[in-house]
């Protein structure tokens, strides 16, 4: 019996040692981090659709200009046509046909605050200028008395007049030599009222639509000063 135990004992154990050890668990490797996609730049797009919309209201308000003159234009004969001449009563003297009323006021209104501005009186060229708040028919007096009607509130630091009337001017006149400085007195005033991220907008946009200008050039030292 005890032989009998003793072997048993010894195949056991030899079974035992032929068995393979255990392998260790393996560490779970590190997730590997994703690679980011580049963010879009938002205030880029808005820049970039904000100049298109700019463009595209500048082809539209240059057609309109055009369709309005083109108007006149074959009106007047028309008007000219359809009106009877009556014949000139003997010994009297034909009178000439007077110019229109509204550009003459607007011509002289224009003259003459121009002197008031030239003399400092300034709220006496707003006076006579309040008629020329949005740009009136776009013609050269219209536009020069908007811009006059500007650089009048501004030198009062009327900042809320200025800011109304400068972006108008600069959707009304774009093409004109004054609607980067418009846009510049906007920015201006605009930080005047603490609105400085407005300004910074005002600059970045006046930078892109009229990069050669000496506003442009002023705006940028404003948004990079040294």
């Amino acid at each position: 019996m005890k032989t009998a135990a003793l072997l048993t004992t010894a195949l056991l154990l030899s079974a035992c040692a032929t068995l393979p050890a255990p392998v260790p668990p393996q560490p779970a490797e590190p997730a590997k981090p994703s690679v980011p996609y580049p963010s879009l730049d938002m205030q880029a797009q808005i820049d970039s659709l904000g100049i298109q919309v700019a463009r595209l209201e500048n082809q539209l308000e240059s057609l309109h200009t055009r369709i309005q003159q083109l108007e006149r234009q074959s009106s007047a004969p028309r008007a000219a046509a359809a009106a009877p001449r009556r014949p000139p009563v003997a010994g009297s003297v034909e009178t000439l046909p007077a110019a229109t009323p509204n550009t003459n006021s607007a011509e002289q209104r224009y003259q003459q605050a121009q002197q008031q501005y030239r003399s400092g009186n300034y709220a006496a060229a707003i006076t006579l200028l309040r008629h020329a708040e949005s740009g009136g028919n776009g013609g050269d007096t219209a536009r020069q008395s908007m811009y006059l009607l500007l650089q009048s509130h501004q030198r009062l630091a009327n900042c809320e007049s200025v800011i109304n009337i400068g972006n108008r001017y600069a959707n009304r006149f774009r093409s004109s030599a004054q609607a980067p400085e418009a846009l510049y007195s906007v920015a201006q005033c605009q930080t005047r009222l603490q609105q400085r991220d407005i300004a910074r907008d005002t600059w970045r946009r006046l930078i892109q639509i009229y990069p050669d200008s000496p506003a442009a050039k002023r705006a940028y030292r404003q948004m990079n000063p040294r």
